[in-house]
């Protein structure tokens, strides 16, 4: 019985399927309450993290709970590289993994665009992010300095103003690459947006 128990046990954990084995690092390092903020493993500034965590806990404080994760480069995604330039698609299955421990909203940051997930308006949102281009500068101070004015600009889009703290430099050109469109992700605790990064990317 035991045997047979033991080796239940362990095919079980051998066909567990990659996509609910939690092996991107942002699903374990976001899963504390006090955790804002994943930060690309390319970032060598410390200070981008912080300054970043600053505002994400701000824009907290004021009354729009959240959470952003900046994506850099596939090493990022861990156990899950193919969501490698598909925003929209890792923002929904980190937002499932996440769903245990966290319901509120998901900012997913990438060169390739932005991601969210969670109970946001999703209309504002897109009219929100419209301003933001996250493909002007992809290095870790550029892809930050986006996730901070993205953040800010939600809480403003949310009825909330809140100062920035100074996540980095960066631009805001107008963003073509969010489509207006709004998808429901059962068990992803809210709907997601949509955005056309996703699709640009298949086609290269």
């Amino acid at each position: 019985m035991l045997r047979r128990a033991a080796l239940g046990l362990l095919l079980a954990l051998i066909f567990v399927p990659s996509a609910f084995a939690d092996g991107d690092p942002a699903s374990d390092y976001l899963q504390p309450p006090d955790v804002r903020v994943y930060m690309t493993v390319g970032a060598t500034d410390q200070s981008l993290a912080k300054g970043l965590q600053r505002t994400a806990q701000q824009v907290t404080d004021a009354g729009l709970p959240i959470k952003v994760a900046v994506i850099g480069s596939k090493i990022d995604l861990g156990a899950v590289p193919q969501l490698w330039a598909k925003p929209q698609t890792y923002a929904t299955f980190l937002g499932a993994e996440l769903r245990f421990v966290y319901k509120d909203t998901l900012l997913v940051v990438m060169p390739q665009g932005f991601g969210i997930t969670g109970p946001f308006s999703k209309g504002q949102a897109i009219a929100a992010l419209q301003g933001i281009d996250p493909r002007k500068d992809v290095t870790p101070a550029g892809l930050t300095a986006s996730a901070d004015k993205a953040l800010l600009a939600l809480a403003a889009a949310d009825g909330h103003k809140v100062g920035s703290s100074g996540g980095g430099g960066g631009g805001g050109l107008p963003w073509p690459f969010i489509a207006a469109g709004v998808m429901v992700v059962a068990g992803a605790g809210g709907g997601a947006l949509i955005l056309r990064g996703d699709r640009k990317t298949r086609k290269r």
